[in-house]
């Protein structure tokens, strides 16, 4: 059980309908935090000037509506465990004296307590314009925003000498910069046909800083130290081995210093296999070797609805889509190419042999489950899609007779296509949920639903 206090104030300002000033501080407290830690203060504000009351714009005659603004905001986080800064104790044996004897011990795969956690806070400034054009039948919003957040709360690895390996703390900056551009526009409108559409394009960077060295966000079962977290860098770095092909032969084996010296057998299991890139020059390949292999941010990502109406009948429909995101596809890690009687199809087909050797994808297929592939380029992909989520198709008739004003029969399907480079099932997917530092991950995700659905609404 936890409890949220918030105190908040606020003044608004209106001078000559023009210039607009607006000031805020709230004060919140949470019982998740230990003392000392319960309490932070935020404080905003924000100026507004509708330069199109202006008589000089007026007079220009180009805007329907123009105005600039700016502010600044503080806002606060409390995501952690609700007892997150108090040891969580289960029963454990202890040896005293030479005999084990009962007691209690904090429970490991939790973390310990860490009462020196305190609010995250995020502080903004944004600037932006609202344009209106042609009695307003063209509408731009364009904001600039710079966003840093500090004492970020996360859950870290730390050395399992510790008799723990992870730990919440406040760990590190990130700051968000970016660029957000909406439009309404309304196209056609008459007697009998309307057409609006909105659109939007956003693209935001993000940086981490704050940082005393390299550090990873929690990893799964099948994976471990693939998000980097370092500074300079982006949350959702991937990190990995690059693949250099395949050992098409023995010579090929022999050539690489690791394998220089080691027996006949042992060359020729090895052709056929991943070869990977060394990168620092020692022979063998060893987490030294692991490069940035992507990034699950994208370069930017879009919308666009669409809103059309003919006499009694509409139509509307709505795209979205992202551009430049990698995907961490965990499901691929299953493909072990062992146990050649369950392997898929595709995988299969493009597995190693003689024959293939320049084209294949996969690794020769063996008869055990002895293979170990590493973390690698393999697994990333590229996430770039555009999907029609939405279509709705509607028709509304107006009977004469009293008692019914009007009678709408629609129709709407979501997810009908989707437009990607992806492999697997959907790109539109986040196998961590809300976590942000391991976002872009597949493993297991059930695809958006395609569904369809018919209507009756009759008002009277």
């Amino acid at each position: 059980m936890t409890s949220l206090v918030s105190f908040l104030g606020r003044a608004n300002y209106n001078l000559m309908n023009k210039y607009l000033f607006t000031a805020s501080f709230r004060r919140d407290g949470s019982s998740k935090f230990a003392p000392g830690n319960k309490w932070s203060n935020f404080a905003s504000g924000a100026i507004a000037w509708r330069a199109s009351e202006e008589q000089f714009i007026k007079d220009l005659n180009v805007f329907s509506n123009l105005k600039f603004r700016a502010s600044y905001g503080q806002t606060g986080n409390q995501a952690i465990g609700a007892y997150a800064t108090r040891d969580y104790l289960t029963v454990a044996n202890y040896p005293i004296n030479g005999a084990l004897a009962s007691g209690f011990a904090n429970l490991t795969w939790r973390g310990p307590a860490n009462p020196d956690l305190k609010w995250e806070t995020t502080s903004q400034y944004n600037v932006g314009v609202d344009m209106g054009f042609f009695q307003n039948r063209i509408n731009l919003t364009i904001d600039l925003y710079y966003k840093k957040t500090s004492d970020l709360l996360q859950n870290i690895q730390i050395p399992q000498s510790t008799g723990f390996s992870n730990m919440t703390t406040n760990f590190g900056n990130v700051t968000n910069k970016g660029l957000e551009i909406t439009g309404k526009f309304y196209a056609i409108t008459g007697k009998n046909l309307n057409w609006d559409f909105d659109a939007n394009i956003s693209f935001n960077r993000n940086k981490i800083s704050g940082l005393p060295g390299d550090q990873f966000a929690q990893g799964w079962s099948k994976a471990d130290n693939v998000f980097l977290q370092r500074n300079g860098m982006p949350i959702g770095t991937i990190y990995g081995f690059v693949e250099d092909g395949f050992y098409d032969n023995i010579a090929e084996v022999r050539a690489d210093p690791f394998y220089a010296k080691e027996s006949e057998a042992v060359c020729k299991a090895m052709v056929g296999e991943v070869k990977y890139k060394d990168f620092d020059g020692v022979a063998g390949i060893t987490n030294a070797d692991r490069q940035v292999i992507g990034d699950t941010n994208p370069d930017f990502t879009f919308g666009m609805t669409h809103n059309f109406t003919y006499k009694n009948f509409s139509l509307s429909f709505f795209l979205q889509g992202s551009q430049g995101n990698d995907i961490f596809n965990g499901n691929l890690m299953e493909v072990k190419m062992g146990n050649t009687a369950n392997i898929p199809v595709d995988a299969y087909n493009t597995r190693w042999t003689e024959a293939n050797r320049a084209s294949a994808k996969w690794p020769k297929a063996v008869n055990s489950y002895e293979r170990t592939m590493l973390i690698s380029n393999r697994y990333v992909e590229d996430g770039s899609y555009l999907k029609l989520k939405n279509l709705s198709i509607g028709y509304t008739w107006r009977p004469k007779f009293k008692g019914i004003s009007s009678i709408n029969i629609y129709g709407n399907a979501t997810n009908l296509f989707t437009i990607t480079g992806y492999s697997w099932f959907d790109p539109e997917v986040n196998a961590f949920g809300s976590d942000t530092s391991r976002r872009g991950v597949d493993i297991y995700s059930y695809p958006s639903s395609r569904t369809f659905s018919l209507g009756l609404k009759v008002d009277f």
